[in-house]
């Protein structure tokens, strides 16, 4: 018997339809990863990508899909590709999950941040997280006249004695109330908008407390937030704030909602200045705090507690529905040496 030219057991057998398909699904799902991780690697946040960039840890869950999607195809390339992606957003993740050595003994302090939604949280509910968390220091914006009055009607003052308020109709308003002593305390000047001297969309509220025996300075900001196309507003809050936290010398806390996630180059910025997260610090993990109540759950950690050269440590962070308010309040506690 004779054999014709060529054969047919020698060739690579084709992947089958299904593998095909799942192949061109997983390039397509790498391709959608792909895009927000590289801006995220050069800080390119244009357009909708400052939004996308605010959910990059639920762009770590989806970098699963393709790697999972390439496996089963056994398409190696995009396995490989794939699981380089995926392990860079891990490792932009894990240092939330690794908690700080803290003090074995000390005082502990608990500072909590809430954004009042246009003076429309309920004061009662704010007064109850107040009294039920212990809290000792308060960063509130989105600060009303009316919110005020309803705080002091609620008890607020009974628990926080101490404050500094700069209450304005709208989004501007900021305040801070404290269980011990202010000093140096002020309301600063020109933070009304975008297009202001010192750039913030929002007034900003700076006193001192005593920690451990040492004065440290206490910063409740609200910068403006990004648009979805246009990020003037933001991109000039953000850099004004920077500048301001660079200048400032010696122990500080900066409280609010910051408009920015830890994945935003303005963040890493005051990072990199020697800031240090709470969350980070705490080993707290991904905490969303916004939108709360606009659907099954927060999204993005836009509200934060930062610290540097103060004597104390993140050991819980932890973040609460507050009734009337549009962010979950950010509640952390500290201790000292």
């Amino acid at each position: 018997m004779t054999t014709t030219g060529g054969d047919a057991t020698d060739a690579a057998p084709r992947p089958s339809r299904a593998r095909r398909a799942m192949r061109v699904l997983s390039f397509i799902a790498l391709a959608g990863v792909a895009v927000p991780v590289a801006c995220r690697l050069v800080g390119w946040e244009a357009g909708p990508l400052a939004i996308v960039l605010a959910l990059m840890p639920w762009v770590t869950l989806a970098a699963a899909v393709p790697l999972i999607l390439a496996a089963l195809s056994r398409a190696w390339w995009l396995v490989g590709a794939s699981a380089g992606i995926a392990a860079l957003c891990v490792s932009w993740v894990v240092p939330l999950y690794i908690a700080e050595s803290a003090p074995s003994a000390g005082g502990e302090l608990t500072v909590a941040s809430i954004n009042m939604t246009f003076g429309r949280a309920d004061a009662d509910a704010v007064v109850r997280l107040v009294d039920s968390g212990d809290v000792d220091v308060l960063s509130a914006q989105e600060v009303t006249p009316e919110i005020v009055e309803a705080l002091v009607d609620a008890g607020l003052e009974e628990l926080l004695p101490y404050s500094e308020v700069a209450a304005e109709p709208g989004v501007t308003g900021t305040g801070m109330w404290s269980r011990s002593p202010l000093s140096d305390a002020e309301s600063l000047e020109g933070f009304t908008g975008p297009t202001s001297r010192d750039g913030y969309a929002s007034r900003a509220v700076r006193a001192s407390i005593d920690v451990a025996g040492e004065a440290v300075t206490v910063l409740a900001v609200h910068p403006a937030a990004p648009g979805l196309f246009d990020h003037t507003g933001w991109d000039a809050s953000m850099t004004s704030l920077v500048d301001h936290l660079d200048e400032h010398s010696g122990p500080i806390m900066v409280v609010g909602d910051f408009n920015t996630t830890r994945d935003h180059r303005a963040f890493r910025d005051i990072e990199s200045l020697g800031y240090v997260d709470a969350a980070d610090q705490a080993g707290a993990g991904f905490a969303p705090t916004f939108p709360e109540g606009r659907g099954l759950f927060a999204v993005a950690a836009i509200d934060h507690a930062l610290v540097r050269d103060a004597p104390l440590t993140a050991v819980e962070v932890r973040t609460e529905p507050v009734h009337g308010a549009d962010h979950r309040a950010l509640v952390v506690t500290y201790v000292a040496p």
